[in-house]
């Protein structure tokens, strides 16, 4: 059975010594990083490491050094007074939204400027960039995406589907390109997790058209950007965790949780600089059932590392299901949501090879039998996801 192009999964991170030596190459771990987070505490670094975060790609430069060494934490960044070599800064995030902030001639030559500054041959570190979503319509050329990619090691794109309005402004303005073999992002299905996961496929034939594996890393956000008035939605708990489950089945090799709201006007409605620190801090009623929904999420992702880490393979179980397919010691895990945002009942078509008569429903405490090589499962809402485990 084929399997899907590979970056190495955690035997990328051995490029770089400072990542390698740090442990990323571990199968049991996978990056889940705050884009700017508030570790200037002992116990602000103790609750987002509680919530299954590891890294920090951005923070305040008066963060200590040592409470992030002694939490177990990694950076992306240097705090002011972190020692020369800084064991615990695996990379260097170079720049965000360059190329819509800057002409293309003037940002690309930013950015290569930057990564020679950066250059993972002389730190030890890799480097990673943070692109609006513009980078991926029509509106771009390919070459266009591929001169920026080429600038880092990591790259994601910033898209906030369920909560932004963009998704309403009608079919004509929506421009993403349309992932290969997969049906366009449009207004019926727009505000749905499987959105996500369209974004992580086009930067991954972003990879392909420069022949370049490396990983591409999701950017779910936390809270609503723009609070929830002109157009702006709040995210519900389950939206929470299912762009991210969108993302991985998407093949997303990190998480980078954006967890502050920039554009909000109304102090009332919701407005966070780093909705963690808010939560621990304040409690504050719009953000604690969300940021919950982070430390679930990522827990089981932390959980499900080692078979996350393996190379998947390429396989359509049926009409209406979005799926991954994992083996690992003996069992194949599927995981599944339904296409395009939809709900409803889905029969799963085994490939050969996959002989056990029950399936277990990770984390679901059911099971589900298997009968002629296939079996069906309900998916109530457009963020519903399951993860299926069976015995070779």
């Amino acid at each position: 059975m084929a399997r899907i192009p590979w970056d190495g999964g955690p035997s990328y991170w051995k490029k770089f010594p400072k990542a390698d030596a740090a442990g990323w190459d571990d199968p049991t771990f996978l990056p889940i990083v705050v884009w700017y987070g508030s570790p200037g505490s002992d116990a602000q670094l103790k609750y987002d490491k509680a919530l299954g975060i590891n890294t920090y790609a951005q923070g305040n430069p008066a963060t200590p050094s040592a409470g992030v060494t002694a939490n177990g934490m990694f950076t992306l960044f240097a705090p002011n007074d972190a020692p020369a070599g800084w064991a615990s800064q695996v990379g260097t995030l170079l720049d965000d939204e360059v190329d819509g902030r800057f002409d293309t001639a003037s940002g690309l030559a930013h950015m290569r400027s930057l990564a020679a500054q950066s250059d993972p041959a002389t730190t030890g570190r890799f480097t990673y960039s943070n692109w609006t979503s513009g980078i991926l319509t029509y509106d771009r050329s390919m070459q266009f995406s591929v001169d920026y990619y080429n600038t880092a090691n990591v790259n994601s794109v910033d898209q906030y589907f369920y909560a932004v309005p963009q998704c309403d402004w009608g079919d004509n303005q929506l421009r993403w390109r349309t992932p290969a073999g997969q049906n366009p992002i449009v207004t019926g299905n727009c505000r749905t997790a499987s959105s996500y996961g369209k974004i992580i496929s086009l930067q991954n034939e972003v990879n392909a058209a420069r022949g370049v594996q490396a990983p591409i890393w999701a950017l779910p956000t936390v809270v609503s950007t723009g609070g929830s008035t002109g157009g702006y939605r709040q995210l519900t708990p389950e939206q929470t965790k299912a762009q991210v489950w969108a993302s991985i089945i998407h093949e997303a090799r990190g998480i980078v949780w954006f967890s502050q709201s920039p554009d909000q006007q109304n102090i009332n409605n919701c407005i966070s600089g780093d909705a963690f620190a808010d939560a621990r801090l304040k409690g504050t009623p719009c953000l604690k059932d969300q940021v919950a929904a982070v430390g679930v999420v990522n827990n089981q992702i932390k959980e499900l590392a080692p078979v996350i880490n393996t190379q998947s393979y390429v396989w359509n179980f049926g009409d209406g299901i979005d799926s991954m397919l994992k083996v690992k010691d003996g069992s194949a895990y599927v995981f599944a949501m339904g296409k395009d945002g939809s709900t409803g009942s889905k029969t799963f078509t085994l490939p050969a090879g996959i002989t056990g008569t029950q399936v277990e429903v990770v984390g679901e405490a059911r099971s589900i039998p298997v009968q002629g090589g296939k079996f069906t499962d309900t998916f109530a809402n457009e963020y519903t996801h399951h993860i299926y485990k069976i015995t070779i």
